[in-house]
């Protein structure tokens, strides 16, 4: 009887925990949510190509969300997106241009920061840059 008391206790302070993290995920990214964060391009040819990946983000706040920038720590990298207000549950593009040419050779990790009125999002694209064969 212990023993069964003990885990029914173990598990509520497990779901707590559980729950408590969710809860801070959620406040962390302020109500904007994103359908990834990441992108991988594996294997970039170094020529006169550009690669192209899109971020759809959702505006989940009780409020118009404005995208006010989208920086990138690379001059490889390039973005365009949605300049209007997001209305409550309105979805934008944020559309990234990686420009190969510009890049040198070897692995790559390059981070994005998307600022709204709502705070600072992060997102990242990595990759491995190549000489042509």
């Amino acid at each position: 009887m212990k023993f069964r008391l003990f885990t029914l206790l173990i598990l509520l302070v497990f779901s707590l925990d559980v729950a408590s993290a969710q809860d801070a995920k959620k406040a962390e990214n302020n109500g904007v949510v994103f359908d990834k964060t990441a992108v991988d391009f594996g294997d970039v040819l170094r020529e006169n190509k550009n690669y192209t990946c899109t971020f759809i983000v959702e505006n989940k706040t009780d409020k118009p969300l404005v995208l006010l920038s989208v920086n990138t720590s690379c001059s490889c990298l390039k973005a365009t997106y949605s300049r209007r207000p997001l209305k409550v549950g309105q979805k934008g593009v944020i559309t990234m241009v990686l420009e190969a040419a510009k890049m040198d050779a070897g692995v790559f990790h390059r981070v994005i920061e998307v600022h709204t009125n709502a705070g600072v999002n992060y997102m990242t694209v990595k990759g491995n840059s190549v000489e042509k064969k």
